[in-house]
């Protein structure tokens, strides 16, 4: 499976989770043991970054497919609970988390936009997303040359990406190209009452 390979996992290190610490920074949003979601976090390696670079108070992962979750659990990242879950359906009341991390999961989600408002309801007013993206010419290109299969009503432009975190009531403080435009990683936020 692509997502347990080591160079996707090189990438989410070395250059997703330094994007998104970066964008924080430049930001002056310090997520240092507040309460982080991950979602659609796979066997596990996002939690274990997220806890090693901000030691939530409160961390938390899931996945749609159960072998992921059962990988996650397996690495027995320390202080993460992890279950099976939908991100279109989020489990969680309210203004639950400080921040969402999404490790690009979403161009395989027909239904990302109302992924994107599940998660605009459980961040807290003035709660970040973090969010890395590969565009849809990438996904075909990937399905067209690697064999791979993703739903086609998952596929966007960065216009129409753009327009779904806003229509989710989450403003764009930044984002940034990765991979040659293939990629780009977002920081929004949920806008603070009043």
């Amino acid at each position: 499976r692509a997502m347990q390979a080591p160079s996707r996992r090189l990438v989410q290190r070395h250059v997703e989770m330094r994007t998104f610490l970066s964008m924080l920074r430049a930001r002056g949003i310090d997520l240092r043991g507040k309460r982080i979601l991950d979602a659609g976090c796979g066997s596990g390696y996002g939690l274990a970054l997220v806890a090693e670079a901000l030691a939530p108070t409160r961390l938390c992962g899931f996945d749609l497919m159960p072998e992921q979750i059962a990988l996650a659990q397996l690495r027995a990242v320390p202080g993460a609970s992890v279950r099976v879950g939908d991100i279109t359906n989020i489990e969680e009341p309210d203004d639950s988390f400080d921040a969402v991390f999404v490790f690009g999961i979403l161009h395989h989600v027909p239904e990302w936009r109302d992924a994107l408002s599940e998660i605009a309801r459980v961040l807290a007013p003035g709660g970040v997303l973090l969010v890395e993206e590969l565009h849809g010419r990438f996904v075909d290109f990937e399905d067209g040359v690697l064999g791979m299969a993703h739903p086609k009503d998952a596929r966007f432009d960065w216009p129409t990406f753009r327009a779904g975190l806003g229509a989710a009531g989450l403003t764009i403080l930044e984002e940034r190209g990765l991979l040659f435009a293939a990629a780009r990683s977002f920081l929004a936020q949920r806008p603070t009452a009043g």
